[in-house]
């Protein structure tokens, strides 16, 4: 690791700055690496979801500046941002800025899902395969959301807001800029106007991805990106809902094997050994030798949802199978580097890949979104709430531990929460000035 490199790493762990887009992976491990190209996931296939696309029409330069920083610290020679080539409004000024920088360029992709999966990404970008069970860095790569290089660019100043997107069920949807902490209900009340629909739900991450939640007072983390509002009783909450015992007692006496699943799955497409309909298999054994290998074929899902929530003609869950089979293989300290499906053989792509991508307005048909799926604005009205709940977890690793005690007075970006130096985590910051109310092994609570 050059000097550079964990200079900037350091910066990034001070900020706080994780993953944007979903995981919340700790940003300044990807700067200790080695890479040729850095790429920006600019991709945002989740539908419905706006928030990336408004962050590049308002602050692109500050999102190029996080590119340039992290291009520097791995040592790439190449920058590349993803974008899908519909938001003409906005590829003209990044082009534009591109060519004020230093080897930086712009990657137009088709509206396609999930062409934001980083493993599509690489391969789009530099026609390179990331190895079964690998990462982006294997094959010269590193890849970074838009709001983690926005948020990188502003290192070491702490990560207090989240940029998110609320969709569906709200009478003025839009995307905005909110502290840490503050609740989804604070964001659809202040920011949105309220709810259009009765008994109302939510997705949170998406409508592919995200989980369906109730609670609209659970607060924000730095790697929220926005909520689906929808009906209880719409089909595609009432799908995600579902349970493992439910889902694997419909799937048992209804899927034919048709492979449609495995015929649609981009890990798939790109030559990985990811087969769901043979995980749906496991379904017909009670256990035993069998359903253990038929489970392995499910040690590569990337959790995309395109099987369960598009390719099954009958509806079932193809991915909850995998994910299902991944965590129990777990349990049996089984995964893919020491599964007999690790052969070592290099992947090579699928002679239709570029047939079977899957075009998102489909999607959203399929999906039951078309009466939801509305433009989301920028609103820039700011936020200032009466309180606040920093979530001692909100990134892959170690969960912080509070660094703070009750009635005690913090500022802006003092830290909350904290994880050893020699832990996979970051810090957490205080979103907002104001004093401790409550601190537990969960959260602490701020008032202003």
């Amino acid at each position: 690791m050059t000097d550079l490199s964990a200079e900037f790493s350091r910066s990034l762990r001070a900020a706080g700055v994780v993953g944007a887009g979903g995981a919340g992976f700790p940003s300044y491990v990807k700067a200790q690496g080695r890479a040729e190209f850095a790429l920006v996931n600019a991709a945002e296939c989740e539908p419905l979801l706006k928030k990336d696309q408004k962050i590049l029409e308002y602050f692109p330069e500050k999102v190029f500046d996080g590119l340039e920083l992290l291009m520097r610290a791995v040592g790439a020679s190449k920058g590349v941002l993803g974008i899908k080539k519909k938001h003409e409004e906005i590829i003209p000024r990044l082009k534009e800025i591109a060519k004020s920088r230093k080897n930086i360029s712009i990657l137009e992709m088709g509206d396609y899902y999930p062409a934001g999966d980083e493993q599509c990404l690489v391969y789009e970008a530099t026609g390179r395969i990331v190895p079964p069970g690998g990462i982006p860095l294997e094959v010269g790569c590193v890849v970074a959301n838009v709001e983690t290089l926005y948020n990188a660019s502003f290192a070491p100043r702490p990560v207090t807001e989240t940029f998110v997107t609320v969709n569906g069920g709200v009478k003025k949807p839009a995307t905005f800029r909110v502290p840490v902490g503050v609740t989804w209900r604070e964001c659809v009340e202040n920011f949105c106007g309220g709810f259009t629909v009765k008994d109302p739900a939510y997705i949170d991450g998406g409508p592919m991805m995200g989980k369906v939640q109730t609670d609209f007072d659970l607060p924000l983390v730095k790697a929220s990106g926005g909520i689906i509002v929808l009906p209880k009783d719409h089909p595609l909450i009432v799908k995600k809902a579902q349970s493992r015992q439910t889902f694997t007692r419909i799937g048992r006496s209804a899927c034919d094997q048709c492979s449609y699943c495995t015929e649609f799955c981009p890990r798939y497409l790109l030559g990985h050994n990811v087969q769901p309909h043979r995980v749906m298999r496991t379904m017909l054994f009670a256990g035993g030798p069998e359903h253990k290998l038929h489970s392995q074929y499910g040690l590569l899902c990337c959790e995309c949802s395109l099987c369960s929530l598009y390719s099954c003609p009958e509806g079932l869950h193809p991915r909850e199978a995998c994910v299902s089979a991944k965590a129990d293989l777990r349990e049996q300290k089984v995964g893919f580097k020491n599964s007999p499906l690790n052969t070592g053989k290099k992947p090579e792509v699928h002679p239709v890949r570029d047939f079977r991508k899957v075009p998102v307005s489909k999607l959203v048909r399929r999906l039951g979104l078309e009466d939801y799926n509305k433009p989301a604005p920028w609103n820039a009205a700011s936020c200032a709430p009466a309180s606040v709940k920093i979530l001692m977890s909100q990134h892959i690793g170690v969960p912080c531990v509070p660094a703070v005690k009750e009635g005690q007075r913090v500022e802006k970006g003092a830290v909350v929460g904290d994880v050893p130096a020699d832990k996979l985590g970051c810090p957490v910051h205080a979103s907002i000035s104001g004093t401790v109310r409550k601190v537990n092994e969960r959260y602490v609570e701020i008032i202003a």
